[in-house]
């Protein structure tokens, strides 16, 4: 069961890592192209800042994240089952 757990949570990770800056950008882009508030929001800045983080670590996290999702979900189909 922790494997499977684990799996998801690799999977769950990775699109986050995807999708998160997506939501972002389609939410906060047509308010940009106005122009930038002066001073930007505290939340706004730090919802950027995080699409900026994601959007530049994510090709680097996928991999091994992928990798590491496919070993635990193949441990998981490969553990012997409990009868009962």
């Amino acid at each position: 069961m922790h494997y499977r757990t684990a799996a998801i949570s690799c999977f769950v990770l990775i699109s986050g890592m995807f999708g998160l800056p997506a939501i972002i950008w389609a939410v906060f882009l047509p308010s940009l192209r106005q122009g930038l508030p002066d001073p930007i929001p505290a939340y706004e800045r730090m919802l950027l800042e995080t699409a900026l983080f994601c959007g530049h670590w994510k090709w680097l996290l996928a991999l091994p994240m992928i990798a590491l999702g496919m070993l635990f979900t193949i441990a998981e189909l490969a553990a012997p089952r409990a009868r009962g």
